[in-house]
């Protein structure tokens, strides 16, 4: 998807800064010199808090072999509640702590239990895009790279729009001798898939006919709909975003048919198994989805996808891939972090012997700059393997609009005011645009130390400052993001004195009475719907994740609302807020509609589709055989030689050209 760059691995929590009883406005609030705070470090931790690393208090328990599957459900109700997964063959269930226990708390307890082999968080993860006559195949450079421009370029760094020709995965070359794979079956594990699209129909996979699900068993009325969705948890794996149909039709868009693009596999069998929701997918679902995919005959699977910690369950579900000879192809991830150094990307790193992770290529063949790699002394360490095109990839997605507020310096927003009113202003923080209370005394106190009086909000305030957006009829994903601070005083753990609420809702007008969102407080530690500060010490400075707006998600208008309300009670002395980066996307799926998509998710179907070719040309390849055919064929690059571990870019016609077919062979699941 498009990239959400973190600008540290590890940004500084904000604490102890503002101490605050009965201050004088004429008077400093606090010594300027020593505790000016970082609106960078600030933002940035507001940008790395809307992907949380786990679901609070929810866990995934792996009991030890000797449990029998009958006690599984028994023996995590001893523990905590029950959430309802359950996973046969990687022996795991998943639950959820008590309100009262920390997850420290709760790890180190169930841990304890003799019946226990491992317990970890919920992780989640998250969506880390002769010629054919199809009319847009011009503009898959990743395909064939001619050093054409490509239009409406999605990303522009280095100058590299155009590109250099030649450097690309030459898979007309490939198509000489192979352009099917569709005697392999090509697992897409991610936000699900538009398998309606018109350059796609015709290459997803059949389970109309019987599937079963993580543990063998028959899923009744089968996979109708061309696999599974296990955030879901039904036989409809539809996508909802667009980055799942992306992927998939890179592997597979049906090829010379007049219509569209071309995938790499232009006939292909693509299986949609959504593991990620609006929010991101759990680790228990992403387990879920290799055990279905590999029980219904995929021999590839696509992750496109990742997450900073490390699963037991994801690893013992790969590990039985490898055991049924299936090839995992992940993403390195979109954060442009070394993994070498104290960054982290899973299931990139991951030591699984039938796992392959992959960077992403310019249309130069540099590294794009927002991909992760591995500079590791101990080149068979590294985890990234090789490289392949990942900026600018052309492929199917959805109608989608997105509305960035900064660049409107929130001019056109609607201001209703009781006591003191909202404002638009670019203060004098670099020229950064915001919503503030008042005016820039806080901000400008806060950040660069500039003011020492602040002008307060008045008692007895009541202001909301909305805007309605206009989002495409039947959306299925509408989110919001935003960086809030606001130092107001606390009531207890779930109210506040002096306050700011974010408000929401599917119709036009203000929004003051409508939906409030609820948001996590800076150190992720609970939910709240009223941001002030939290205790004496710690200073509450954003909602730190993205929201997803529900009410505004398949309504039968085109409008959503979205609202910031200000409120100060009437005693005491509130010193106000401010809002910035506010930025609203909202998308629907289509079954025409393309676009051009970076990131590491990008370059890995291009890998996914060549590891099915080979496979599908030649049935008797192994796993490991693909590999290794990756491994001959890959044109050494520069920018990979210190980076990943092979050094090498993707070359479909080098590691193609001169396999030998084997016929007549049958594929069967072990």
């Amino acid at each position: 998807m498009n990239i959400n760059k973190k600008t540290a691995s590890k940004i500084l929590i904000v604490a102890t800064m503002l101490v605050v009883t009965n201050i004088l406005i004429s008077e400093p609030v606090w010594n300027l010199n020593e505790n000016t705070l970082n609106l960078d470090a600030l933002r940035a931790k507001a940008n790395a808090g809307k992907k949380l690393p786990h679901l609070p208090g929810e866990v995934v328990i792996t009991f030890k072999k000797q449990v029998p599957d009958s006690e599984l459900v028994h023996q995590t109700s001893k523990l905590a509640s029950n959430t309802g997964v359950l996973n046969l063959k990687g022996h795991f269930t998943t639950a959820k702590l008590a309100d009262s226990e920390t997850m420290e708390e709760g790890l180190a307890r169930i841990k304890r239990d003799p019946n226990v082999e491992s317990v970890e968080p919920r992780y989640l993860y998250y969506k880390q895009a002769s010629a054919p006559n199809d009319p847009e195949f011009a503009r898959l450079w990743g395909l064939s790279n001619t050093g054409q421009t490509v239009a409406t370029p999605s990303y522009t760094a280095n100058a590299s729009n155009p590109g250099t020709s030649g450097k690309d995965m030459n898979v007309l070359g490939a198509w000489d001798v192979t352009t099917s794979c569709n005697n392999t079956i090509v697992a897409v594990l991610d936000t699900g898939v538009t398998y309606t699209h018109q350059d796609l129909v015709g290459n997803m996979w059949d389970g109309s006919g019987g599937c079963v699900n993580q543990n063998g068993t028959a899923i009744g009325g089968g996979c109708p709909n061309h696999g599974y969705d296990f955030a879901s948890g039904d036989n409809n794996p539809s996508d909802e975003e667009g980055h799942g149909t992306h992927v998939a039709m890179t592997i597979g868009a049906v090829g010379n048919n007049g219509v569209g693009i071309s995938g790499v596999c232009q006939s292909a069998k693509i299986m949609a198994v959504r593991v990620l929701g609006l929010g991101g997918g759990t680790n228990d679902n992403i387990a879920n989805g290799i055990y279905f995919a590999v029980r219904n005959g995929a021999k590839v699977i696509n992750m496109s996808l990742g997450g900073s910690s490390f699963s037991t369950a994801i690893n013992s579900a790969i590990e039985f891939a490898r055991t049924n000879d299936v090839l995992v192809v992940v993403a390195a991830g979109n954060d442009g972090l070394n993994l070498s150094g104290t960054g982290n990307a899973y299931p990139c790193e991951n030591t699984n012997a039938n796992l392959i992770c992959i960077s992403a290529l310019d249309q130069k063949h540099a590294l794009a700059n927002f991909s992760n790699y591995d500079s590791n002394a101990t080149v068979a360490s590294r985890s990234s393997d090789f490289g392949a095109p990942g900026t600018n990839i052309y492929s199917g997605y959805g109608t989608e609009v997105s509305y960035n507020e900064n660049a409107t310096s929130y001019s056109d927003w609607t201001y209703s005011t009781s006591g003191t009113a909202w404002a638009s202003s670019t203060c004098t923080l670099a020229n950064y645009k915001m919503l503030v209370t008042a005016d820039c005394t806080l901000a400008n106190a806060l950040f660069d130390s500039s003011a020492n009086t602040i002008t307060t909000t008045a008692l007895n305030t009541n202001s909301i400052v909305y805007k309605n957006f206009t989002i495409p009829a039947g959306a299925t994903n509408v989110s919001l993001s935003h960086f809030i601070v606001s130092y107001g005083e606390r009531q207890s753990t779930s109210a506040c004195y002096d306050y700011i609420q974010a408000k929401y809702s599917a119709t036009a007008g203000s929004p003051a009475a409508a939906t409030t969102l609820t948001m996590y407080d800076s150190n992720f530690s609970n939910f709240q719907s009223q941001l002030c500060r939290n205790g004496s010490n710690t200073f509450i400075s954003n909602s730190a994740d993205t929201k997803v707006l529900n009410n505004c998600i398949g309504t039968a208008g085109t409008n959503c609302t979205v609202g910031y309300r200000l409120v100060s009670d009437t005693s005491g002395t509130y010193f106000g807020g401010l809002v910035g980066d506010v930025f609203l996307t909202a998308w629907a799926p289509s079954t025409t509609a393309y676009t051009n998509l970076n990131g590491t998710s990008m370059a890995t179907p291009n890998v996914s589709g060549v590891a099915a070719l080979i496979r599908s040309y030649n049935q008797t390849f192994t796993y490991q055989d693909v590999i290794t055919k990756l491994i001959e064929g890959g044109v050494a690059e520069a920018a990979l030689a210190g980076t990943t571990q092979y050094g090498k870019a993707i070359n479909a016609n080098a590691s193609i050209k001169h396999l030998k077919q084997v016929t007549g062979v049958t594929a069967v699941l072990q």
